[in-house]
């Protein structure tokens, strides 16, 4: 038994790492639920108005990792600067992160309103009327989901400040309150209540748009008048970002940005060639995706109190600690794990029914929900690997780690596949099965590159990094 000890925490250890991962993947389950019910309204209204929207989401999630690049840069820091109770640290960093999310929102509403359409007739060309309509449905939502980019990342980036100093039940609160608004106005607004007229597609975006403003605003006031620590209102007082602050975020946190969106555009590619613009496979791959993104939030709140744990020890200099936690933090995972497996093939089934009847699009779909459940605990314990070397600054080599095996090993062969997919007589099971090869090749080379302890960084020193004997 002394053999697997080490994988095993106290009470303390457990109390800690809970208290960051239970509310966060509440949030994330929340936050997906009730996506899954806008989706199904949208989808209740009309199937070309789903396709359209799922299909301007694609775009949406290469701009959110664009900003959960940004705001993961800013974790690294405040989470570090927390574990070593340097206060100013902590502020300079914070206005650092508001002044981002503004200049950065100003151009993300650009780009929104620019490339969003045309990602959207990239995926769907028009050669059938079914698809004009979804067109014109996707392009409605994503101009107005635009105008909201720079309450969406003022929103996230306070909520990723709050969790990187150990709160994460106040973005659990904002979360709460602005899905509730969200799917309230999304009756209203989609179908057409209390005199509203039916807006469909815009009333959706509309009703996304409003919650996530109010969900800012309940950021603000629990950070300006529920907080003990009063970061929020020493944000003003005194400038405090640093030349040194600038300098390491860009060298630290420029490759974790640019990561992000490589690796959501490298998953927008994926998608792209595992459908291969088949109407039937790009529903099918929807409506799997939808499905089991409410199980992988588990894996969003694993990999968040990752990051949140080993920064705040790396940033007290307790390496040893924070060796100790990874090990215990993915035994955690690896345990837990067996459930969300079983969970996902016995719910799934009936997730799919809120879209579609049992016909071949719901067997399609489900069948690409047993291939990715077969691969889910790789999946786990990769994305833990790479929060650990963000935790430390190891920003080059997660970089490495994410994007050699999927432009150089995965994408090659799915765009092989399926471009001589009626040649080679492969569908999308098989397709799909083949752009797993990636998280395999990420696995062998993430257990490499952790045992070599190249994480194990304090960023709150001068010296920025620090080798242990």
């Amino acid at each position: 038994m002394k053999r697997f000890s080490k994988y095993f925490g106290d009470k303390a250890f457990y109390k800690m790492a809970l208290a960051i991962i239970i509310p966060v993947v509440i949030q994330q389950l929340i936050l997906n639920l009730a996506g899954l019910i806008d989706t199904f309204m949208i989808n209740g209204f009309s199937q070309t108005a789903y396709t359209g929207v799922s299909t301007a989401n694609r775009f949406m999630f290469i701009i959110n990792f664009f900003w959960i690049g940004l705001a993961a840069g800013i974790s690294v820091f405040v989470s570090q600067y927390f574990g070593a109770k340097n206060k100013k640290g902590i502020i300079g960093t914070f206005q650092l992160g508001i002044l981002l999310a503004i200049v950065f929102g100003i151009i993300s509403t650009f780009l929104i309103n620019v490339l969003g359409p045309e990602m959207i007739k990239m995926f769907l060309p028009t050669t059938d009327p079914e698809q004009v309509e979804s067109v014109m449905f996707g392009i409605e939502y994503i101009k107005i989901i635009g105008y909201g980019a720079i309450v969406f990342l003022s929103s996230f980036m306070i909520a990723t400040f709050f969790r990187s100093v150990g709160r994460p039940k106040a973005p659990l609160i904002a979360g709460v309150i602005g899905i509730i608004i969200n799917m309230s106005l999304n009756m209203v607004l989609i179908y057409g209540f209390l005199g509203v007229p039916a807006m469909g597609a815009m009333g959706a975006a509309w009703a996304t748009v409003l919650s996530k403003v109010a969900e800012l605003i309940v950021l603000i006031v629990i950070a300006f008048f529920y907080s003990n620590e009063n970061y929020a209102r020493e944000i003003f007082k005194k400038y405090l970002i640093t030349k040194r602050l600038v300098i390491t975020y860009i060298s630290k946190g420029g490759p974790i940005i640019i990561n992000e969106i490589l690796w959501s555009i490298a998953m927008v590619l994926y998608a792209m060639f595992i459908t291969s613009g088949i109407y039937e496979w790009v529903t099918a791959y929807g409506y799997s995706q939808n499905a089991t993104d409410i199980f992988f939030v588990y894996y969003s709140g694993m990999a968040t109190a990752t990051g949140v744990i080993l920064g705040q020890a790396l940033g007290e200099g307790d390496f040893e600690n924070a060796k100790d936690y990874l090990i215990k933090l993915r035994a955690v995972m690896m345990v837990t794990n067996i459930g969300i497996m079983v969970l996902i093939v016995l719910l799934s089934p009936i997730i799919l029914l809120m879209f579609t009847p049992v016909n071949s699009l719901y067997w399609l779909a489900y069948q690409l929900i047993l291939i990715n459940v077969i691969f889910i605990t790789i999946y786990g314990y990769n994305v833990m690997s790479y929060y650990a070397l963000r935790a430390g600054g190891d920003s080059i080599r997660t970089f490495l780690l994410d994007q050699l095996p999927t432009y150089l090993v995965g994408l090659p062969i799915v765009m092989l596949l399926s471009h001589y997919r009626v040649e080679l007589g492969v569908n999308i099971l098989i397709i799909f099965l083949a752009s797993k090869s990636t998280d395999v090749v990420k696995l062998i080379f993430a257990r490499h590159i952790i045992k070599k302890g190249t994480w194990l960084n304090n960023l709150t020193l001068d010296e920025v990094k620090i080798k242990t004997a």
